[in-house]
């Protein structure tokens, strides 16, 4: 076992994915914060009850389990490098604290900041970390919440490794995830070996590095994003939900408050039940020409939401995409928008009944073209006792798969359309170029 020191600590948190999480007195007075209590009025899967009903854990409970894998890193890696009891602590606060910015239903609401605002959660995040009251509650625990925020978002000056710890291929974040989404949601695509993971890490060349003993683990860790990504997070019902979703914030965002808040202590607010009951009580009447239209959208949709009647997926297809400029021709909004008025115009529907989905980073947990092998550190311990650098690539066959694989384009529209929409779909997609048509 990876031994921990908890300076301070006498507090439990008792978590059904890692067992026992000990706290420091720092990280409890942080805890007990308005913003970070914030986090369990946040599903960490938006709408993705709707096929998976054991899916509604919080935002709170990943960031404390991240916080814990965060700090067994740390611990591991001290067979190689000395890490101070206070970088200990702060790569500590950052597992805790790097979903502090998510809005109303997590990713589900990063579109309409990003597009709206030119803000991500990691912005806001960053403003929360520097300019809310947690500001001061991370000075009263004797940190810096600019240093904290740089560790998180940023490029900190400190060891590149700490960094590491929080945001690489196979970070604190990124265990936690997969092992909670599948644990919550009842599959069983999760069950990942992360402690062998974490004690095979070291320190090579200044990065975090895994011995090439525990390359089955690391794949099957590869594997588990995949197959999460294919199975949940892009699960057919769990993206029509989403749309549905994303269509009610897209039409209200500025009739209920949720992109005009006027500073960071009032954006904390928004949570998943506010936007829910600020919704419920936006009034139509209230507003006229272009607002009112949207009003009544956003309320119909969400309605249409809470009911489960949902839009329905009339076309699937995988693409492989071994040519980049496919990859990003399908990612960019204006094709996606004329591919879905082509469609509709062909159909005989409206344009607004037609949507074009493709998977990106912003609106889901994970997407699987993140993955780049390029990134994921191999060491081997040759006959002199010293680390050797070797190629994941040239050592894992699974890991050449799924690096080059797949996207997904589904063409949603409501019930009574589906049959025309997707006969119209499969004509207009036969357009794409060659090297998009492999799988076709």
């Amino acid at each position: 076992m990876v031994q921990n020191f908890l300076p301070m600590s006498s507090k439990y948190i008792r978590d059904p994915v890692l067992g026992y999480i000990e706290i420091t007195e720092v990280e409890k007075n942080i805890i007990d914060t308005p913003p970070v209590q914030r986090l369990r009025r946040i599903k960490q899967l938006s709408v993705s009850d709707i096929a998976y009903p054991g899916g509604t854990h919080s935002r709170f409970s990943h960031a404390v389990g991240t916080m814990k894998l965060a700090g067994e890193i740390a611990d591991s890696l001290k067979k190689s490098v000395d890490i101070s009891e206070e970088d200990w602590q702060l790569v500590r606060l950052a597992g805790l604290l790097h979903d502090v910015g998510h809005g109303p239903f997590s990713h589900s609401s990063e579109s309409v900041f990003s597009s709206e605002l030119g803000m991500s959660h990691e912005d806001l995040g960053e403003k929360i970390i520097k300019d809310s009251s947690l500001a001061s509650e991370i000075e009263n625990q004797g940190y810096d919440p600019d240093e904290l925020a740089e560790l998180i978002f940023g490029e900190p000056s400190i060891e590149k490794y700490i960094k590491q710890i929080i945001t690489s291929q196979f970070d604190a974040d990124k265990m936690d995830y997969l092992l909670r989404d599948s644990y919550f949601t009842g599959v069983d695509y999760g069950n990942i070996d992360i402690q062998r993971l974490i004690q095979a890490m070291s320190i090579k060349d200044g990065d975090i590095a895994v011995d090439s003993k525990v390359i089955s683990a690391l794949e099957t860790f590869m594997i588990a994003r995949y197959q999460m990504f294919l199975n949940v997070y892009y699960h057919h019902t769990v993206r029509a939900a989403e749309i549905m979703l994303r269509e009610a914030m897209d039409n209200a965002h500025d009739l209920i408050g949720l992109t005009t808040f006027d500073d960071i202590e009032e954006y904390l607010k928004w949570d998943d039940s506010h936007f829910i009951s600020s919704l419920r009580a936006l009034d139509p009447e209230e507003f006229s020409g272009e607002n009112q239209k949207r009003a009544k959208i956003a309320k119909g949709t969400f309605q249409r939401l809470e009911d489960r009647d949902l839009i329905k997926s009339s076309y699937e297809k995988e693409v492989h995409l071994e040519d980049e400029y496919v990859a990003k021709l399908l990612s960019d909004d204006s094709l996606r928008h004329s591919k879905e008025s082509e469609i509709a115009d062909k159909a005989g529907v409206d344009p607004e009944l037609v949507m074009v989905d493709v998977p990106t980073l912003a609106s889901m947990p994970y997407y699987p073209r993140d993955i780049d092998p390029e990134e994921v550190p191999i060491y081997k311990v040759n006959v002199n006792g010293e680390k050797e650098k070797i190629s994941l690539f040239e050592h894992s066959q699974f890991v050449n798969v799924l690096s080059g694989y797949v996207d997904l384009i589904r063409v949603f529209t409501t019930e009574d359309h589906r049959e025309d929409v997707g006969k119209v779909s499969r004509k207009v997609f036969k357009s794409l170029p060659f090297s998009a048509q492999l799988s076709m």
